[in-house]
């Protein structure tokens, strides 16, 4: 339940703000407030503690010491504790992205330092951090943290927030304060805290995260190495007797070397500590390649321990954002050996408790089921008895908002600006709504002031210096919702009037105002779509202006989609000012500091600015993680069986085996021309065990999977059927994944012109076969269209199982870097299986194409 002091200023205008969504029946109020609060800069320095040797004075109140027992953490009483958390991220150190200040400028926290540094002075640019530090997160944050249900986090620190870097070996005079301040946060409200050493000297990996980016200096330098060593065995001896501590994290990410080096390391790392405290539980972790190299702890003298993962399903390349990825990691996939069954395998054999100290599963979810997927991830991690803690807490985002989902729990809140936006490397290829927008959006608004106003509706598009842009939108409106007013002209399109047309400097925009919307299906639009067009470095638009009413509500209403884009995105922005050609639109609701050149005034006030910065709180996640009843989600229904197909006049026929589940909701079929990926929903909430395809493209191979439905979960595929595999007629171009059959390999998304798929993931020994028919014999061009970041030892091509081609390929620049090579070859007539064999791995197939010489 919530507490009276959750309705501060800033929680009452979220409030607000969820009842004139208009989609709740009604809203409670509070007249409770509280302060944030907000240390004083020079706090840090009046409670230090100087002397190294010293221990924590204030004890635990009211949690039992941890420790590791079998695969569980245990209280002194020998209970299974779950732990459930967060991280606080960008804290104690900083990550660029999660305070939208990220740039090729300043995107780590070694270089804000330098940076400051230089212009300041080295006291002026501590004083800067503490600034920040003491606005980061405050009493409100604490209490929100409380009010989420988390007993447990997980605290990200870098080494010279106790490290003097001007003395090393020696610890800075407040090195303590803000670790003692979490702990005494977190335990006063029965917290524990796991410390995290996020960022080591000399960084253990490339990445910005480790607080230097492409440093990766640690694993080679050995006093660095003896440093860290060192300071841990500070803490263990600050910390040794504090029993909110739940366990010490050696190291964050530490992929800068290989997982058999990292385990001789974590080993020096795990005696160091042990010299001093035998009491805490030593967290060990994982590599990227996984927890192998460690084999089992108790086998190298490590008692006490943990193991530790990050794990992100529908990002970082892990499948695509939506339920179907998170289904397949929490129940284990279609086989039931793979996701969690695999992992609870490895630490039983193990014997070793387990936290998964990063994941994000309601990112782009939408905000009622990602709540629900969020509780279902940590109750089945609970399950097991895995400690968790989300990636992240607070994240403060430029168009501010929860939108979809963003990656905090709390982010500031949205000013009309941006009201929905898509991009290409978040959801290449989406198709939505505006208020379902993959990276922003928004459903209702108020309008800002008071009386009527004038405002800007931009549909603004872009690329980026190596990008492409080409993508659609169609029913743009803004409605007055009490009055159902619409308050835009021609938001269907079809002509440009009410239309201006905006351009930014770069690259040029086409626009097509009379798009056949018939081209691309945009859903719920009929008729003439806007189309946005343009090659590389485009930044441009068209806008209109719109009466508004200050303190009024309104709906925004429209679709947009991507139409074959690369490095491409796509917005819907609010402003009070006309758009001006030349100046940008940016609508941010955070300033941008440029660190480089910014007043130490502005980078001051934005610091400062974060302790009272109004909160979006994620509600429904909130109420889906502290409600008493475990999530039901992913309780599938079993896959539809004995399913068929016949190839009939109309079309293709297919039927199945009903489903025995009462609580069954329907049937979706999918359709793919690829087997075994590449699926396409075509039908769904079919009550009947039957359905007729009438829309399958002529002389291509169809493969058909069917699913059942239960609510919002939905099964695993159902065995593949198809049609007769049809032949391609040569010469001509044959896209990639529209083989016959394979072994191996992988079709993904493409960013090559023309959009679609590509096959990948390939290694030595693999091969992928197509059903071709020569029209006539003769010598051929045959050209294949590849991409590779390493380049590779390629493959041969087989007819009827004789070489007729070999092809190394060569280092394009990137894996969807596009490059045509070629080659003669001599065909026979009429149908042969045409095979590549994979000679080498690491390259990507988008089409092949024969012409006649």
């Amino acid at each position: 339940m919530l507490k009276n002091a959750f309705f501060t200023a800033g929680y009452r205008s979220v409030f607000f703000l969820a009842c004139v969504s208009w989609l709740l029946a009604g809203c409670g109020s509070s007249s409770g407030s509280k302060s944030s609060d907000s240390h004083s800069s020079s706090s840090a320095h009046n409670s230090s503690v100087s002397s190294s040797s010293a221990t924590s004075s204030t004890s635990s109140q009211g949690l039992s010491l941890l420790r590791a027992e079998g695969t569980h953490w245990v209280d002194s009483d020998g209970k299974p504790v779950v732990l459930k958390g967060t991280n606080l991220g960008n804290w104690l150190l900083q990550e660029f992205w999660m305070m939208g200040q990220s740039s090729d400028a300043v995107n780590d926290q070694c270089t804000l330092e330098n940076v400051l540094d230089e212009r300041f002075g080295f006291d002026e640019r501590e004083r800067l951090m503490q600034v920040f530090r003491n606005s980061w997160i405050t009493e409100r944050d604490w209490d929100l943290m409380q009010d989420f249900g988390l007993n447990v986090i997980r605290l990200p620190f870098i080494w010279n927030l106790l490290e003097d870097e001007n003395n090393p070996w020696h610890l800075r005079e407040d090195a303590w304060h803000y670790l003692d301040l979490a702990i005494a946060e977190a335990e006063a409200r029965n917290m524990y805290v796991i410390l995290d050493l996020h960022g080591a000297v000399g960084s253990q990996g490339w990445e910005h995260h480790s607080g230097c980016s492409d440093k990766n200096l640690y694993w080679t330098t050995p006093e660095y190495q003896q440093r860290t060593a060192w300071l841990w065995q500070e803490i263990a001896r600050r910390y040794k007797d504090r029993d909110a501590i739940a366990g010490y994290g050696l190291l964050n990410e530490p992929w800068g070397t290989t997982p058999e080096n990292l385990a001789v390391e974590m080993k020096k790392l795990y005696d160091a500590i042990r010299e001093i405290d035998q009491r805490h539980i030593i967290i060990l972790p994982g590599h990227s390649a996984g927890i192998h190299a460690y084999d089992n702890p108790a086998d190298q003298g490590m008692t006490n321990v943990a193991m530790e993962m990050h794990f992100y399903p529908g990002i970082f390349g892990w499948g695509e954002i939506g339920y179907a990825v998170q289904r397949d990691w929490l129940r284990c996939g279609p086989t039931d050996n793979t996701g969690v069954c695999e992992w609870d395998e490895r630490l039983q054999a193990v014997n070793t408790p387990f936290l998964i100290g990063e994941f994000q599963p309601w990112t782009g979810q939408g905000l009622e089921s990602g709540a629900e997927i969020t509780r279902a991830t940590y109750d089945t991690y609970g399950e097991y008895g895995w400690a968790a803690t989300n990636w992240s807490y607070k994240v403060i985002t430029n168009s501010g908002g929860q939108g979809a989902g963003t990656w905090g729990m709390v982010t500031n809140q949205k000013d009309l600006g941006v009201l929905a936006k898509a991009n290409t490397w978040a959801c290449a290829g989406w198709k939505s709504t505006f208020a379902q927008a993959c990276d922003a959006a928004t459903d209702a608004f108020i309008a800002p002031g008071d009386g009527e106003q004038t405002w800007y509706l931009l549909i603004k598009a872009g690329s980026t210096p190596d990008g492409h842009l080409d993508v659609l939108f169609d029913k743009v409106s803004i409605t007055h919702i009490a009055s159902g007013e619409e308050k835009l002209s021609n938001g269907n399109f079809g002509s440009t009037a009410s239309w201006t047309e905006w351009a930014h400097a770069g690259g040029v925009q086409a626009r097509d105002y009379q798009y056949a919307a018939s081209a691309i299906k945009l859903p719920g639009s009929d008729g003439d779509v806007l189309r946005l067009h343009g090659g590389k470095d485009v930044n441009a638009g068209v806008y209109q202006s719109v009466q508004l009413i200050g303190g009024e509500g309104y709906r925004l209403g429209g679709v947009f989609s991507d139409n074959g884009s690369h490095n491409a995105w796509a917005e819907i922005y609010l402003v009070s000012s006309e758009p001006e050609p030349g100046v940008d639109v940016t609508g941010l609701s955070v300033p941008q500091i440029l660190f480089h050149s910014a007043p130490l005034a502005d980078i001051e006030n934005f610091f400062s600015s974060l302790a009272t910065m109004e909160y979006d709180i994620h509600l429904p996640l909130m109420q889906a993680m502290t409600r008493a009843e475990t999530s039901s989600l992913f309780d599938i229904p079993a896959a539809p069986a004995q399913v068929t197909l016949a190839e009939v006049a109309q079309g293709v026929q297919l039927g199945w085996q009903a489903v025995d589940d009462t609580h069954l909701s329907g049937y979706s079929v999918y359709r793919s021309s690829t087997p075994g990926t590449g699926y396409v929903r075509i039908a769904s909430n079919i009550t009947a065990t039957a359905y007729l395809d009438t829309a399958r493209a002529a002389g291509v191979t169809a493969y058909y999977v069917i699913t059942a439905h239960k609510g919002m979960d939905e099964s695993y595929f159902s065995q593949e059927v198809a049609t007769a595999i049809a032949a391609i007629p040569l010469p001509g171009k044959v896209e990639a994944e529209h083989y016959a059959s394979m072994a191996g390999i992988q079709a993904e998304t493409t960013t090559d012109v023309g959009g679609g798929l590509n096959v990948g993931w390939m290694d030595s020994g693999d091969w992928f076969e197509y059903k071709v028919n020569i029209a006539e014999a003769g010598n051929y061009s045959i050209r294949y269209r590849v991409a590779s970041e390493t380049g590779s030892s390629g493959f041969s091509l087989l007819m009827a199982g004789q070489v007729i081609d070999s092809q190394t390929i060569p280092n394009t620049g990137g894996w969807q870097t596009w490059q045509t090579i070629s080659a003669t070859v001599t065909l026979p007539a009429g149908e042969h299986p045409l095979r590549f064999n994979v000679s080498g791995g690491s390259w990507n197939l988008n089409w092949f194409e024969v012409v006649k010489r």
